[in-house]
């Protein structure tokens, strides 16, 4: 498993303009006081230079920014009006927040911006892009990316997670932005889950990004492992099952690989799903390694035997609960839902109580 997302940067750094060689050089005894401690301008444009030079090679993209704005001796007004005349407006607001850090450029028409505002400033062409990596997420969930850990952590208590993983390609998993999660549960009438019908919203932040992997577990040991069916935008790649320890892991791969900030809307299902520890205490849940925008989870049961009770509830990564359960309304179709917005890393889950069916007595005349 392959860390955060990193981006090629430049290393070679502009020229600096140094006296001619051979050149008479005035001897500092030579100078008035004042001029022997004064820096030349060359001197100062140097200096400048080179500190932006280092910037755009480390970051952070703010100060990076920040440096080339002042080495420009453009105000923010002149910048917008020559951007706003190639054809990429921003607002003197938007720019005030790119500087401070407040905000990035994320969205399609932002990163258009900034390749013209380069070319304004006067840097090497996507020095300054090269620093904003990823998408930081919002809220609760800003420092989760930098913090994630690998697949197989999540799966720390089945042994072979680990080299299951290693069978399949995973190194473009970090670098997938989670836009959407839909998950559609399907429970029959005694209470069994059945079916998980699943869409996905991703935008690739690198380039090639081609497959994704789903690992689930309690279903390798049954009669009939469950099928995996993909609907939309992939096809079912490998499928590597561990019977001993109830592990399945397969991997969903792309119709076509991903350049950088392509979306991707991927659909499949899993019919019959495991019959593990979930189903036996009439539950599902999702752990989020990294986080999702937004995440919905429908369910689904028979109208005619609605459950007894349901409730949504949240926890850590270490599947302990960090929040009070909520109730969820079943509606006269059989259906519920939940929602989270910005979430992970962590578990989100829902759990429901089937309806108490009585003794069926014999019919009687």
């Amino acid at each position: 498993m392959t860390g955060p997302k990193t981006e090629a940067r430049p290393t070679a750094r502009p020229a600096v303009r140094g006296m001619q060689q051979g050149a008479p050089q005035a001897h500092p005894t030579q100078q008035p006081p004042s001029q022997a401690t004064k820096p030349q301008p060359t001197q100062q444009a140097n200096a400048i230079s080179a500190e932006l030079a280092e910037l755009l090679r480390t970051g952070p993209f703010e100060a990076a920014l920040r440096t080339a704005i002042r080495s420009s001796r453009l105000s923010l007004e002149r910048i917008q009006h020559r951007l706003r005349a190639r054809g990429t407006p921003v607002s003197i607001t938007a720019l005030s927040y790119w500087q401070s850090g407040r905000r990035r450029p994320e969205r399609p028409d932002s990163l258009l911006a900034l390749a013209q505002l380069e070319q304004v400033l006067g840097v090497p062409e996507s020095s300054l892009s090269a620093l904003l990596g990823p998408p930081r997420p919002r809220g609760r969930t800003r420092q989760a990316s930098a913090e994630a850990p690998p697949l197989s952590a999540l799966w720390s208590e089945h042994e072979s997670a680990a080299e299951l993983l290693t069978k399949i390609d995973t190194n473009h998993d970090s670098k997938l932005t989670r836009l959407s999660h839909h998950d559609v549960v399907h429970v029959d009438q005694h209470g069994d889950l059945r079916k998980i019908r699943t869409r996905k919203l991703v935008r690739a932040e690198t380039n090639n990004a081609d497959r994704w992997v789903i690992m689930f577990d309690g279903a390798s040991s049954v009669a009939t492992p469950p099928i995996i069916r993909p609907i939309r935008s992939c096809r079912l790649g490998q499928v590597l099952t561990d019977h001993a320890r109830d592990l399945v892991v397969a991997e969903l791969l792309f119709d076509h690989a991903l350049a950088r900030g392509e979306t991707l809307l991927l659909e499949y299902e899993i019919i019959d799903p495991p019959t593990g520890p979930n189903e036996a205490e009439h539950s599902f849940c999702r752990l989020f390694r990294l986080p999702v925008r937004q995440y919905v989870v429908e369910l689904q049961f028979d109208p005619a035997h609605p459950p007894a009770g349901c409730e949504s509830y949240v926890g850590d990564s270490a599947m302990q609960e960090a929040e009070q359960p909520k109730p969820l309304q079943v509606d006269r179709f059989g259906r519920a839902h939940a929602v989270a917005l910005d979430f992970g890393m962590g578990v989100f889950g829902v759990r429901w109580q089937p309806e108490q069916q009585g003794e069926v007595l014999p019919e009687t005349e």
